[in-house]
């Protein structure tokens, strides 16, 4: 066991506006299964490359053990360790003797995270494991990680955290937060403490705006008394009596003082009211407004297979889709999900993310005219700068911005190149692109990688609250149970 001490940490990027860490003061028990959270941009992996000496900082960070870091894409360890750590993983460790790249997603992932604690007496920094898992992957991966102690680990997954850490590390607009409990435990009561803190903010904003109609009314009465003033001097041209202009004079002045006096105190209960308000931490509301395909049931397959090149990829399924269905495609990693997506992409007429080589036999239907709208798990076809992206898609560019600041993008980040964002940022990107398009069925395919937690809160409060046509695998099981109304798993063929 160590302890990393920390203090008066300050970082910022060079050509920022802002310090992501501000003096910040904090220790970490190496022993600790710790959740690293906090929203997209907010500075996670900035906060582990700290720990790992790769950026310079204001401050003092002492007491880091060696570190090992996930993703590692050099697999280092004795191979008799990494078939250990396999095996504990529930995993065929012969993986290890296939070559690298073709392995899948979420095979990769195993072998790294294998690697990571086959090593001795290295500190494991974890950045976002979870997206090329599959459910049964993430439950076995969660599984594994609870029998661990000493490392800081980076998800989005909400259930995958509880599983499998300890305490948790909170970075928010103001800080950070420290806490002995899983991040369902900080969340709810941090949700209670925001609650609160929102009722207080609402009755400050109505006593603020009280003292601000306070002080335009002692505007009123200064203008009124020194009108008053003004009158009393214009009538001394009709040699009005002295001792009548002296009292005015001396009325006008009183007031004067007295409206000054009422307006500086008004202005300082302003301040002070003002300097209670709180930072809430929220995720703005989103809306999306597809349309309605003329068909009640745009999408019929019975005994389907679907094909990469000839080959089939599926066992046979039938699938229906019927307006404003919700379907989860779920299935292990490799079945073929991604691939029928493509396949209902190409068979839509979507030109774009499709692969001539997917094919699929059986009784298949489609609508006419079906209008799609398609979020890839891949960012790598986001380049340029985002006006450009919008321009190119056809999207109205002032509903675009308006859900990217609503997702927390600022007006700098508004007129970013693509390769300036954060891999979250890029996914919201895609999201926000989908959100502008007008379609009959929305596919999505791990639309959550990289999305922080409150974004995730507020899509799936977005769709439940709508009545679009979804077909989506996601492998965030607190996500995907909440907005899914119909479930169909997709086996691969063997």
């Amino acid at each position: 066991m160590a302890l990393i001490n920390i203090k008066d940490l300050t970082f910022g990027y060079d050509g920022s506006d802002y310090n992501l860490f501000e003096n910040i003061s904090i220790g970490i028990d190496t022993s600790w299964k710790l959740a690293l959270c906090g929203r997209n941009g907010r500075g996670k992996t900035t906060f582990l490359r700290i720990l790992k000496g790769e950026l310079p900082y204001e401050g003092t960070v002492t007491g880091v053990p060696k570190t090992v870091s996930f993703p590692k894409y050099e697999i280092t360890s004795e191979d008799w360790r990494i078939r250990k750590e396999l095996n504990l993983m529930g995993v065929d460790p012969d993986i290890m003797y296939r070559p690298f790249e073709s392995l899948s997603g979420g095979e990769r992932t195993k072998l790294m995270l294998a690697d990571l604690f086959a090593s001795d007496e290295v500190y494991p920094l974890i950045d976002e494991p979870t997206n090329h898992l599959d459910s049964s992957g993430r439950e076995a991966v969660a599984k594994y990680l609870s029998s661990k102690d000493g490392f800081i680990l980076i998800s989005h997954d909400r259930n995958f955290l509880d599983r499998c850490t300890d305490h948790t590390l909170m970075i928010t607009k103001t800080g950070v937060e420290l806490t002995s409990s899983v991040f369902s435990v900080w969340w709810d009561n941090n949700e209670k403490k925001l609650e609160g803190e929102r009722s207080r903010n609402d009755q400050l904003k109505k006593e603020i705006s009280g003292i601000e109609q306070a002080i335009r009314k002692n505007v009123q009465w200064s203008q009124s008394a020194e009108k008053s003033k003004l009158r009393s001097h214009a009538s001394s041209k009709v040699k009005e009596d002295h001792f009548r202009r002296a009292y005015e004079a001396e009325k006008s002045r009183k007031m004067m003082s007295l409206a000054k006096n009422l307006q500086n105190r008004n202005e300082r209960k302003l301040e002070e009211k003002s300097s209670l308000l709180r930072d809430v931490e929220k995720a703005e509301e989103l809306k999306i407004s597809g349309s309605s395909h003329h068909n009640r049931t745009p999408i019929i397959f019975k005994e389907v297979t679907v094909k990469r090149d000839g080959l089939p990829i599926t066992k046979k399924f039938d699938m229906t889709v019927n307006n404003g269905t919700r379907l989860r495609l779920t299935g292990k990693n490799g079945c073929g999900k991604s691939t029928l997506i493509k396949y209902i992409l190409g068979a839509c007429g979507h030109t774009d993310h499709t692969d001539p080589g997917i094919t699929a036999d059986g009784d298949i239907y489609f609508a006419r005219d079906i209008k799609v709208s398609y979020v890839s798990q891949d960012t790598s076809a986001l380049k340029g700068d985002l006006g450009s992206i919008a321009q190119l898609r056809g999207i109205d560019r002032t509903l675009f911005n308006t859900i990217l600041i609503k997702m927390g993008f600022d007006q700098g980040l508004l007129t970013s190149d693509c390769s300036t964002l954060s891999l979250g940022q890029k996914k919201c990107v895609m999201i926000a692109l989908s959100l502008c398009e007008k379609a009959d069925i929305y596919l999505w395919d791990e639309p959550l990688n990289y999305v922080d937690i409150y974004m995730r809160k507020e899509i799936e409060r977005l769709v439940k609250n709508s009545d679009i046509t979804l077909i989506f695998v996601e492998h965030d099981n607190a996500f995907s149970e909440e907005i899914a109304d119909e479930t169909l798993e997709i086996e691969a063929y063997l």
